[in-house]
């Protein structure tokens, strides 16, 4: 387990966004849920995901979304995810990474069942990543969220596409004054709940 120490947001500024589906992000901004899930990208170096940065933007993806890995009652929603004009993308989620829960696949199979309560994706989205590169460990990331005060939209250049999970933007984003999505009590208590999920799964592994 990697512990990260949270950064405070005295920070107005951000230049780094990560790549996720929009309908995660969007449940991400509701506090529906706290955890993403990566192993990596095809175009990530050595086809594995590290974490680069402990804060960023979300960079909204929208070509791989597939109502088929999300629970039924969100599916109904991915239909409200078409993005409008493909040139540009609006980035209005702040995310500071709070902690990295490493899992080798001998754990992650049981952990990603625990973890389904926590999430809005299928047993199927969850497998997928168990299953996607078998020798490299899944990360379940824990992030505090929050929402920009300034809502940004910027053009999609060419370097920004691509199976990649960072972006470096082309200048620095305003984020203003930033708002958490939920409580810090609340925070706490999913991330209490998250890591107690993982722990009892880790022991039936």
């Amino acid at each position: 387990m990697t512990m990260i120490n949270r950064i405070g947001i005295e920070s107005y500024t951000c230049r780094t966004a990560f790549k996720e589906w929009a309908i995660t992000i969007d449940a991400l901004a509701r506090g529906e849920q706290i955890i993403i899930l990566r192993k990596g990208g095809i175009h990530e170096p050595n086809l594995h995901f590290e974490i680069e940065h402990n804060r960023f933007l979300f960079f909204p993806g929208y070509l791989h979304q597939n109502a088929d890995l999300l629970k039924p009652r969100y599916r109904p929603l991915l239909g409200n995810e078409q993005q409008q004009d493909p040139s540009r993308v609006t980035l209005s989620l702040y995310a500071e990474v709070a902690e990295v829960i490493e899992l080798e696949l001998s754990q992650a199979k049981s952990a990603t069942d625990a973890l389904e309560p926590f999430h809005i994706w299928a047993p199927g989205y969850a497998l997928k990543r168990v299953h996607w590169k078998p020798l490299h460990e899944l990360n379940v990331i824990i992030l505090r969220c929050y929402k920009t005060e300034f809502p940004t939209t910027i053009p999609v250049l060419p370097e920004y596409s691509g199976c990649t999970s960072w972006v470096n933007l082309e200048s620095q984003v305003p984020l203003g004054k930033m708002t958490p999505v939920i409580s810090d009590k609340d925070f706490e208590q999913q991330v209490k709940e998250v890591r107690s999920a993982i722990a009892s799964a880790r022991k039936t592994a």
